[in-house]
């Protein structure tokens, strides 16, 4: 079929054009006039209309049959179209009477979706009504054939139409010579000169001349394959260049493609204009999670950095349970008990020090869980603030607080068992245990000392009894009791300066404890604002979501972009 060119840019620019309407509501952008696409491209689809005169017999039917291939024009010996019929498309073929003289027939043939025909009865023995019936037709016609037999191609009917009408068609007509076959070459060569001479003399021009069989076209058409042969030795192949270029070229159409592109590639720009705010303010919304972001960064470092004022808190905690423990010492060193352990072992050391562990773990835990409780508190302020500036800038609401969250339940314990194991981590690190049994080994070495010699002294005057040495025996007994009590007097003074040493080594061991857990605070506060930072997820994924939608966006509009040019190109 002849206009493949232009069919094709049609196709492309429709393509085109359905692809900008839809980028332009996936991006909200305002469609224009391709909101109706149907009425928009109604001039693209809008049939190329040929109209063909002559006089009566002189093979327009016949003209118009091969140029499409199809019989449906009746054509005949005797005179056969009596009033202009306008053929167009329709799925229910019927004739639809509008005067005397105009027909419209709807015929069901594919060609006729691009293509309308106006087939004329002839020019020689038309009525005045159908005359001017045909010239309505003229000024939107695409092309005008005005067909001659080659029996008689001098008819004046048709060359005073022609002349009548010339001026207004420019280069919109040809003539064609029909029945070709009944000629040779030669007499054709001859024929189309004087046709020339004469059309200068009527129009003042030599229009172009297409000598063809439509019979011939016809018969080659219908076959499958084309007999390409026939349809050569038919003239329809020069015929249908020429309609090619026609079609192609039409000004009028062209306008209507430019027209067409022009206001698509307006909606292209605005479609291009919006990516770009929709772009920039998504780099821009990118931006704002991230300042968020730095402050949740500078509150779990200042909160880290409060670990400076825990530090106090920290060691008053490892000094009221060294305080505990010290009157544990108090009580496992009276003299009794002193004078007890000189017998058995004694695990005081190792039980101030499991003491001291699971107390100090125990109150570290509660205090963690306080401080948890304040971080918490911290994370849920600040939320408080995010919550109108993500609705307004972001234009959605961001996740609840205690639901997200569930109250940090997971960081809590976390953060409450990490301080206790690095609490019992720090009371072993103190060393109190092998210090303290030290300091106890050395009382015990002396309580130990005056109560051998007591017991010497003891045993001494029983031996000078009993070999009534009395006074001797006495002063030994004396000295014993002197010894006994100058060791009573030393093991009470030793129980104070022991626990007196105690209270100083813990004391001292405050700072030490609270710095052993300065890592592990520290860390245990970033896991909570890690945590926290989580609740950002849905946000920061809410925005990538938005720009991921935005890339295939942007691919379509290029690709948009470069076939609208390829099609200007073509333009």
């Amino acid at each position: 079929m002849f206009g493949e060119r232009y069919f094709a840019t049609r196709e492309r620019l429709s393509a085109v054009v359905r692809g900008v309407r839809e980028l332009a509501e996936d991006t909200g952008t305002e469609t224009g006039p391709l909101a109706d696409e149907d009425a928009f491209l109604a001039g693209l689809s809008e049939p190329f209309q040929f109209v063909v005169c002559g006089e009566i017999n002189a093979g327009k039917s016949a003209f118009v049959n091969g140029l499409f291939g199809a019989p449906f024009c009746p054509s005949d010996v005797l005179p056969t179209t009596k009033e202009v019929q306008w053929i167009r498309y329709g799925r229910r073929e019927f004739d639809e009477r509008q005067s005397e003289c105009l027909v419209h027939s709807f015929r069901d043939h594919e060609f006729l979706l691009d293509f309308s025909v106006v087939d004329t009865p002839g020019t020689n023995g038309i009525s005045p009504e159908a005359l001017e019936a045909i010239k309505t037709f003229l000024p939107d016609a695409d092309l005008v054939f005005f067909v001659f037999p080659v029996t008689n191609p001098w008819g004046a009917a048709t060359w005073n139409f022609v002349s009548d009408v010339a001026s207004d068609l420019k280069d919109r007509m040809a003539v064609v010579l029909q029945l070709k076959d009944l000629r040779n070459d030669d007499d054709m060569k001859v024929m189309m000169g004087h046709i020339a001479e004469l059309a200068v003399h009527k129009i003042g021009e030599a229009p172009e001349v297409f000598p063809v069989s439509g019979l011939q076209a016809l018969e080659a058409k219908q076959q499958d394959p084309v007999r390409t042969l026939l349809y050569q030795e038919s003239g329809y192949p020069a015929l249908e260049r020429y309609v090619s270029r026609k079609v192609s070229g039409s000004p009028k159409r062209r306008e209507v493609l430019r027209g067409i592109r022009d206001s698509t590639a307006a909606v292209l720009r605005g479609i291009e204009d919006r990516m770009e705010i929709r772009r920039n303010t998504l780099d821009s919304d990118q931006g704002f999670l991230s300042d968020i972001e730095t402050e949740v960064d500078r509150e779990r470092e200042l909160q880290a950095q409060r670990l400076a004022e825990k530090f106090s808190g920290l060691g008053e905690v490892f000094g009221e349970q060294a305080e505990k423990a010290a009157r544990l010492l108090e009580e496992r060193t009276t003299m009794w008990r002193s004078l007890w352990s000189l017998f058995h072992k004694d695990g005081t050391p190792a039980e101030i020090e499991k003491g001291l562990i699971e107390a100090v773990q125990e109150a570290i835990e509660g205090l963690a869980s306080d401080d948890s409780e304040e971080l918490v508190d911290v994370c849920r302020g600040h939320w408080q603030t995010v919550i109108p500036r993500v609705e307004e800038r972001l234009e959605m609401p961001p996740p609840d607080f205690e639901k997200e969250s569930q109250g940090f339940a997971g960081s809590k314990e976390r953060f409450s068992k990490r301080l206790g194991g690095a609490a019992r981590k720090a009371v072993v690190a103190q060393k109190i245990r092998g210090m303290l049994d030290s300091e106890m080994e050395e009382r015990r070495g002396s309580l130990r000392k005056f109560v051998t010699a007591t017991l010497l002294l003891i045993i001494g005057a029983g031996l000078l009894g009993s070999l009534q040495a009395n006074l001797l025996a006495v002063a030994l007994l004396v000295s014993a009791l002197v010894v006994l009590t100058v060791g009573l007097l030393r093991a009470r003074r030793s129980s104070r300066q022991l626990i007196a040493w105690f209270e100083e080594r813990t004391s001292a061991c405050r700072r030490p404890f609270a710095e052993h857990l300065a890592a592990d605070y520290q860390e245990g506060v970033r896991g909570f604002f890690v945590e926290y930072a989580t609740m950002f997820e849905g946000i920061r994924r809410h925005v990538a979501d938005l720009k991921m939608k935005l890339k295939p966006q942007l691919d379509k509009w290029n690709n948009l972009f470069l076939e609208l040019n390829a099609i200007d190109q073509d333009l």
